[in-house]
């Protein structure tokens, strides 16, 4: 299941591809309702799970997301750690260079799934 949704002013950019295993998210994540927006990208994730490719890359592009989301790039991270005994996991955290909290919160996710390779990689702009 592919998932492709336009980013908005309050919701970023999702894209994922079964088939390559890419998931990317991209923008700004402060949505009205974060289990609703989230919910294809979940669904598609879970649905994922039971044949995975043979390689997966969440990649993360955020220049701001509030607590809620939060929560639910936790769990989105935490439903793919289930299936690193079946594919090759990895999780790429950009952020600006300029940027120290969203540095930090990449740091953070790092540090709470220290098991899976995670990289936070600074880039000049997302521009």
């Amino acid at each position: 299941m592919s998932v492709n949704i336009e980013a908005s002013i309050k919701t970023p950019a999702i894209n994922m591809s079964e088939t390559d295993g890419s998931i990317s998210i991209k923008g700004i994540s402060i949505p009205e309702d974060p289990h609703e927006f989230y919910g294809p990208l979940i669904q598609a994730i879970s649905e994922y799970k039971t044949t995975p490719a043979e390689r997966t890359a969440l990649n993360l592009h955020l220049e701001y997301f509030n607590t809620s989301s939060t929560l639910i790039i936790r769990n989105l991270i935490k439903e793919l750690h289930g299936i690193k005994t079946k594919t090759e996991l990895v999780v790429n955290w950009f952020f600006e260079s300029d940027d120290e909290d969203m540095k930090e919160a990449g740091e953070e996710f790092a540090l709470l799934f220290a098991d899976i390779k995670f990289n936070v990689t600074p880039v000049d702009s997302f521009a």
